[in-house]
């Protein structure tokens, strides 16, 4: 249900971007952005300026705010918003088939432009926005179009935000030297990190701390590492209360089990999320992952991910268990990238009312293309690479979606307001201390 909620799932990844970031605070990692110190702090700065920009006083302007809530409540049932003029940058309808047996299909549209102005993030709605050629700004895509029958929708929905010129490639060479970086003892990895880049630590750290690093040396040269991160609002009441309450009451009791598989069975990744506690499980050798057991062997490019999760939404908790998909490594010169694809249903755990209703509708997503999701670095025009995500997920109306819908549409509404300002600013400070801290960086 990937439209359901696109700023409240940007708030649950909130805790495991702060870790990664936090755990990613360390000279290596920093150092990889570039062939040499000059071009690592150009690159590196750059993509910190973009995000901090992002966050920035984030102003909507009336019709994009307007879309935005009205895509939330409906986005299950998005029937209610075709005829909505209002919504849309672009309204068409594409006939198919013979003259006589034509069929008419409504397509909707609605781009933003996302641009920093006057010290101020400003999304606006605009016709045929370009690709951003500028640090920091984005495009956003959101598409919804009729399917094969009158209850049958696909939502596409997409990003690109230009995070200066670094090339994807570099995506490589950093993610191996986290993995490197982590091959050594807790206490060094635990003093890199807050002597690198300790106002990055902190700002994060607010929201995610460390609760242990540990690094088991094999026999074979690897490094198997347990990465114990603590989510706590403990930190950000005081200057952030309602963002500190929606972690309580959303964020802290969410369960979640991600696995990163190859065809024979072997683990390659492991994050658990529970009762406020994420733990990241991987081997390393030489800043290259290896199979959590046995031989140490190239990951291959396909693997498969595993995903188990629940969230609680006022009283009723919603799950899935067993939701199993395609991950590629999507590797071109112009593109560093994770796609994803889930083409089968998972194991549904929902509130009793649910149970009573028509199931069937909850396949849908995951027939045809199935899910479609696909994350990474992308070479944009004159020089820009973007972060790019793009998200395609088919829905079918029916009484079941509208609960769950609606389920949703209560979560969105206690986030958006005060909750999403303060969220915005706390990544904003984060990534503002990361600015900062890599101009500094020396040899």
């Amino acid at each position: 249900m990937s439209r359901l909620l696109p700023s409240f799932r940007r708030l649950r990844a909130l805790a495991p971007l702060s870790g990664v970031v936090l755990l990613g605070s360390c000279r290596a990692a920093s150092l990889a952005y570039g062939p040499d110190l000059a071009s690592a702090r150009t690159n590196a700065e750059s993509v910190a300026s973009a995000m901090e920009q992002r966050f920035t006083n984030v102003l909507r302007q009336p019709k994009f705010l307007n879309a935005r809530m009205r895509m939330a409540r409906y986005a299950l049932a998005p029937s209610a918003l075709v005829g909505d003029t209002a919504l849309w940058t672009d309204m068409r309808s594409t006939v198919s088939g013979a003259e006589r047996t034509a069929e008419r299909t409504a397509e909707r549209t609605l781009e933003v432009a996302g641009a920093m102005t006057n010290g101020r993030y400003v999304f606006t709605p605009r016709a045929r926005t370009p690709l951003p050629t500028r640090t920091g700004d984005s495009r956003h895509l959101i598409a919804l179009r009729q399917l094969n029958t009158a209850d049958d929708w696909q939502w596409t929905t997409g990003v690109d935000h230009a995070i200066g010129p670094m090339p994807p490639s570099r995506a490589d060479d950093i993610m191996r030297a986290l993995f490197l970086s982590a091959e050594r003892p807790s206490g060094v990895i635990r003093a890199d990190y807050r002597a690198a880049l300790p106002r990055t630590a902190a700002a994060f750290g607010r929201l995610v701390a460390v609760d242990s690093i540990v690094t088991t040396a094999q026999a074979d040269g690897s490094t198997l590492v347990a990465l114990h991160l603590l989510i706590s609002d403990q930190h950000l009441t005081p200057t952030m209360p309602a963002l500190a309450k929606f972690v309580r009451q959303y964020i802290a009791p969410a369960r979640y089990h991600i696995r990163l598989s190859d065809r024979a069975g072997g683990d390659w990744f492991d994050a658990l999320a529970s009762h406020s506690r994420l733990v990241l499980r991987f081997r390393s050798r030489g800043g290259e992952l290896q199979p959590l057991v046995g031989a140490a062997r190239r990951m291959p490019d396909s693997l498969t991910v595993t995903v188990d999760g629940s969230a609680k939404f006022g009283l009723f908790t919603v799950g899935a268990s067993r939701l199993v998909g395609d991950f590629v490594h999507v590797t071109t010169p112009l593109e560093r990238s994770w796609s994803m694809r889930f083409t089968h249903e998972p194991a549904w755990d929902l509130p009793l009312l649910a149970e009573q209703l028509l199931h069937a509708p909850l396949a849908r997503p995951f027939e045809g293309g199935g899910v479609q999701v696909r994350l990474g670095f992308v070479r944009g025009p004159e020089g820009q690479t973007m972060l790019s995500r793009t998200i395609v997920l088919a829905t079918r109306e029916s009484a079941i979606m509208r609960f769950l819908g609606n389920l949703g549409f209560t979560a969105m509404s206690d986030y958006a307001g005060t909750v999403e300002d303060e969220e915005n600013r706390f990544l904003a400070e984060g990534f503002g201390a990361l600015r900062r801290e890599l101009a500094e960086l020396r040899p």
